[in-house]
């Protein structure tokens, strides 16, 4: 099962992320979503020396809205301090809330390339599923 795979959307981006547990499903999205903006071989090189914790506290009905806000929240430190993350970890996961940390380093302008400008999370279509192999959502990006 491969932890995410980029979908085509007729007027954005989207992907198709996986995980045995939700909170690699959540980890792995947030690897699909840096790899949209940044490409695959970017990141490669990324010396991961910043750290940075997330933590929502929210009483949610459905884990999809934490999705949307974490991965939101991740975005909008990537665009406000121009940190392009390569690690992400999940360590509390629940219908109160969600805690991690994710790892990156400061974009360089005359080394790194943003590929795509992701503007938004959208709930569009998004719906976290279980399967056999764990967990499964695809997600779009308003670009």
């Amino acid at each position: 099962m491969k932890p995410y795979e980029i979908i085509e959307h007729t007027a954005d981006v989207g992907l198709r992320a996986n995980g045995a547990t939700l909170k690699e499903l959540f980890q792995n999205a947030s690897r699909g979503m840096f790899a949209i903006i940044s490409g695959s071989g970017q990141r490669d090189n990324l010396t991961p020396g910043i750290q940075k914790t997330i933590q929502i506290k929210k009483e949610v009905e459905e884990l999809e809205e934490l999705l949307v806000d974490w991965l939101s929240e991740i975005l909008y430190i990537f665009s406000k301090e121009n940190i392009l993350f390569k690690v992400f970890e999940v360590h509390e996961l629940n219908n109160s809330g969600i805690k991690g940390e994710v790892y990156g380093d400061r974009i360089v302008p005359s080394r790194t390339i943003i590929q795509t400008e992701i503007k938004a999370v959208t709930f569009h279509g998004l719906r976290i599923q279980e399967n056999v192999q764990g967990f499964s959502c695809s997600i779009i990006f308003d670009v």
